[in-house]
């Protein structure tokens, strides 16, 4: 039976829960991801070869690789790094962190809570700030860096111009690589693959065909796109749109689980 999954969008993060068994390939999100397991443990590679199953709330920082999975229902909370989710990035910065104690309780019933109701705009901002609150608050990230993120994704995809955008911050683009490394522990061209791939699937989700996806998100080609999918999410293009896993911004409208 195919497992039912429904997202929310707020701004760059957002909550997905899935009911039923699911799982992804190895992938390595921009995202910090909070990922509390409902039914079941939580299966886990972050080391390849090296699984390893666990039944308490996982936080994986963004950009480490990794695959997961669950026999039963998962709430995931989806934090950007540069916002909500800066003290649950430095917690977790290149790693997967098993949460235990007071943080794994608070993911636990903020989880509860979400299943118990519905999953529209309001709820859904406030788990992520739930989530978020369970992280002291990291180091503060240079607001050059955090101008420069921002004129990226407002930007059309494709192939941004980095020098320009570095220049318009008084740095080279070569220092604001560094930067960006420094603050979030993997490479800026790892965020522009990010948004890209998120325009593109923001396509498919509107019922874009995979090719005009792929225009859409400056990739060569669908295959180029679908790649670039699977090492960002761990799933195929076909996959996310059957299970409507990125949809527009919630709306007043709640999604109740049924």
């Amino acid at each position: 039976m195919t497992a039912l999954e429904h997202t929310a969008l707020v701004g760059h993060g957002g909550v997905h829960i899935i009911e039923g068994a699911g799982g992804t390939r190895r992938h390595a999100l921009h995202l910090v991801k909070l990922v509390v397991p409902v039914e079941g443990p939580l299966e886990i590679e972050a080391e390849v070869g090296r699984p390893f199953e666990v039944s308490a709330p996982v936080l994986t920082g963004a950009g480490v690789a990794h695959s997961i999975g669950s026999p039963g229902a998962t709430v995931t909370t989806f934090l950007a790094p540069e916002g909500l989710g800066a003290g649950a990035q430095a917690a977790a910065r290149g790693r997967v962190l098993v949460l235990e104690g007071a943080q794994a309780d608070r993911a636990r019933a903020a989880a509860r809570d979400v299943l118990r109701g519905g999953l529209d705009h309001a709820a859904t901002h406030a788990l992520m700030k739930a989530c978020a609150g369970a992280f002291a608050g990291g180091p503060p990230v240079d607001r050059r860096v955090l101008r420069a993120m921002r004129r990226l994704a407002e930007q059309a995809p494709g192939r941004p111009a980095l020098g320009p955008l570095a220049a318009a911050e008084g740095l080279s683009r070569s220092r604001l690589s560094h930067l960006f490394h420094g603050a979030f522990g993997h490479p800026l061209r790892d965020y522009v693959t990010f948004l890209r791939v998120r325009t593109a699937i923001g396509a498919l989700m509107d019922g874009a065909p995979l090719a005009q996806a792929a225009l859409a998100g400056g990739f060569h080609d669908q295959a180029h796109l679908a790649r670039a999918i699977v090492a960002t999410l761990g799933r195929t293009p076909g996959s996310i749109a059957r299970s409507r896993f990125v949809q527009a911004e919630a709306t007043a409208g709640a999604m109740v689980i049924p």
